[in-house]
């Protein structure tokens, strides 16, 4: 094992243990205790911007492997995750009768990518 697959691992372990897994399964409160920092901290805001600018990472990253015929496996499961994982929360807090749009454009994403997923040969054909 190298260094920076142990660093990889020590990073996806402790943020799922201690950020991704409380900020899915607390309750409301209960964050707000932890994390200090309040129902109206800009904080929270900055760092949704931020893990944000991350995916946006990725998928630039996906642009390029795509772009020179490969199939962008890592950038589409990270999508498949994040938009059906968005669409299933939002639709869980009710937001399908509020915000249909975007329920709807994060579904329609996450089913491209699973077109993409399984018809790859397609998914990366040029379309012009």
């Amino acid at each position: 094992m190298s260094f920076l697959v142990l660093l990889l691992l020590l990073k996806i372990t402790l943020t799922l243990l201690f950020a991704a897994g409380p900020l899915m399964l607390l309750s409301k409160d209960r964050l707000d205790r932890l994390s200090g920092l309040g129902e109206n901290s800009l904080a929270l805001y900055r760092l949704y911007g931020i893990a944000l600018l991350s995916i946006l990472v990725i998928y630039s990253f996906g642009v390029d492997v795509a772009m020179s015929g490969a199939f962008p496996l890592y950038a589409v499961a990270m999508g498949l995750v994040s938009n059906a994982g968005a669409a299933l929360v939002l639709m869980g807090r009710g937001e399908l009768s509020k915000r249909p749009w975007l329920v709807i454009f994060l579904m329609a994403i996450a089913a491209g990518l699973v077109a993409a997923f399984f018809a790859p040969a397609v998914a990366l054909r040029p379309l012009w």
